[in-house]
């Protein structure tokens, strides 16, 4: 099965070197118009096509990994060229395998194929992909078949859940980023440089994190507010621009919904500042 990447930008090529280490194999690239995160593929040993004509002729199953508002242009385009007994999919986390509206129609097999990652760039290590899950929405033979042969760990999602299942990974990715940086911030002007405060804080981070896998959410709880110490969030509060508060009282009422009501703290938190 030779399998063509629509998309030169991190998620593309990552999973094309991904593909290619589990020894799928990769016919190649387009190039679109759109200027990407593009990096010389002929220094991965890649083919580039310049059509869709040209990857529909010369691939079993054609991924497309572009944005996900730029699915259905790549679509409209591929659709219209000779692509009958092929298999397309995408690697949009929220948009279903229904955009590819009249795929039954061509004869095509259609499935959305979701990494449950975060590429920051085309280099991301193999050992980190290895451990990613993987998640799948239609029900595509050819998609399954590439899944077994990565090997990773792999669940199924219904269309109708597409979008709350991608929600669920930008809380726990992109939306915890924000909470970091206030850290670190907070950190630098207290006169520590960003390498320090990174330093202070990213095992912090990590044990959090290894205290959720262990022990679950609730039981991960510590600070001021796990502890009820009153003065110490009026000060954290009273500390910070409004801007900021905003952040921090957004963050404290989830918490205390996980560890239950406390009308005191309930009380700070909704006082006039």
């Amino acid at each position: 099965m030779k399998i063509g990447i629509i998309g030169t930008g991190r998620v593309g090529v990552s999973l094309g070197r991904y593909l290619r280490y589990r020894n799928f194999s990769i016919s190649g690239y387009l190039n679109r118009e759109r200027k990407e995160n593009v990096i010389d593929l002929s220094k991965l040993g890649w083919r580039s096509f310049e059509s869709y004509a040209e990857i529909a002729a010369r691939s079993d199953l054609i991924l497309i990994a572009v944005p996900d508002d730029e699915i259905i242009d790549v679509w409209n385009k591929l659709s219209k060229e000779n692509i009958g007994g092929r298999c397309v999919i995408h690697t949009s986390g929220a948009v279903s395998s229904e955009i590819f509206y009249n795929a039954k129609e061509l004869g095509v097999e259609t499935a959305s194929l979701h990494p449950m990652m975060t590429f920051s760039g085309t280099d991301t290590a193999i050992r980190r992909m290895e451990e990613m899950s993987l998640v799948l929405e239609g029900d595509s033979p050819r998609a399954k078949k590439i899944i077994e042969g990565l090997g990773n760990r792999y669940f199924s999602v219904e269309k109708k859940f597409k979008m709350r299942y991608h929600l669920a990974g930008v809380y726990a990715s992109n939306l915890i980023i924000p909470m970091i940086h206030r850290g670190i911030e907070n950190l630098q002007r207290c006169g520590f440089s960003e390498k320090e405060a990174k330093d202070i804080l990213l095992p912090l981070v990590e044990k959090t994190v290894e205290n959720i896998r262990e022990g679950g959410i609730k039981d991960s709880i510590t600070g001021p507010l796990q502890r009820g110490d009153l003065n110490t969030l009026r000060g954290h509060l009273n500390s910070q621009e409004r801007w900021e508060q905003d952040l921090y009282l957004a963050g404290s009422r989830e918490l205390l919904k996980i560890i239950g009501g406390n009308k005191e703290i309930e009380g700070i938190l909704e006082e006039e500042r």
